[in-house]
């Protein structure tokens, strides 16, 4: 097995991947349906055909560039595992910060349960963490993808949480029943220009309209603070994660747009700018 694991990590490093050893023993490890100890333990039994084979297939989808997430159908966010294919994103740790604040504001909510709708629910990531995490909330979730949603509503299944969650296929406030304490959105950030320069793991293969935000990146952004006082209650809060360099822009427009104070923003653990905040007049 040892002399397999390092020929795909030759292989991959040939082809540029930036992490070979990694990236080969993480596929290795769900070929063996073993954690990276256990492979280390294991590290001089033989593969059987099945596996020597299906761990090769793997390794070559790797060296064109397709992320480990969906070559192996799964990636980890706040803790749970959440099944991707290529019709969502793969979840990125920074977003657990979205997640984060949006538990840090919960208690000071005087309506309960607490309702929070998700503008764009993807892998389920985000409203999955949430209702997992906090059992007396209420969450609304839609996108524009009925993949998507097909994806998600597998995640809520899968941690236990789908009787919490009400999907819906549709385009940011189409449709919504009521309103709510909070407004929850990963909007898609990336301007045209930043698209070109992306890595091809990610330009190739994740799903563009989940990635491009227009010209300035914050195409989203915009439409969701226009339209989001309309379906936040009175002390609501909008939350919204963004890009590098957008957020003196939105905050512009929050200002701007009349119905929302207490802007702030958070910084993920790199010290990104990652997450605005602001409440509903």
């Amino acid at each position: 097995m040892q002399g397999c694991l390092e020929e795909a990590v030759k292989v991959l490093r040939k082809a540029g991947i930036v992490t070979p050893r990694l990236d080969a023993e993480v596929l290795l490890c769900h070929v063996l349906h073993v954690d990276r100890t256990q492979l280390l333990m294991r590290g001089h039994s033989l593969l059987t055909d099945r596996e020597l084979r299906s761990f090769r297939q793997w390794v070559a989808r790797r060296k064109l560039n397709e992320p480990v997430a969906y070559i192996v159908g799964e990636k980890e966010f706040w803790s749970l595992s959440f099944y991707v294919n290529r019709h969502v994103l793969i979840p990125r740790p920074e977003t657990e910060i979205l997640v984060e604040e949006v538990l840090r504001i919960l208690p000071g909510i005087e309506h309960r349960p607490a309702r929070i709708f998700e503008i764009g629910i993807g892998s389920g990531a985000i409203s999955v963490a949430l209702a997992a995490s906090q059992e007396n909330m209420q969450m609304v979730a839609t996108d524009i993808s009925s993949e998507a949603i097909a994806v998600a509503r597998l995640n809520a299944a899968k941690a236990g949480v789908a009787e919490r969650i009400q999907f819906f296929v549709g385009s940011l406030f189409a449709d919504l029943p009521g309103v709510f304490d909070v407004i929850v959105s990963n909007p898609p950030y990336i301007s045209d220009e930043e698209f070109l320069s992306l890595p091809d793991d990610v330009r190739k293969f994740e799903p563009s309209e989940a990635l491009l935000g227009g010209s300035e990146g914050i195409s989203l952004h915009r439409e969701i603070i226009n339209g989001g006082s309309q379906y936040l209650e009175a002390g609501g809060y909008l939350i919204m994660e963004i890009g590098a360099g957008q957020r003196r822009r939105l905050e512009g427009l929050l200002l701007q747009s009349g119905s929302y104070a207490n802007i702030s923003c958070r910084q993920d653990y790199a010290g990104f700018d990652r997450v605005i905040l602001a409440r509903r007049i």
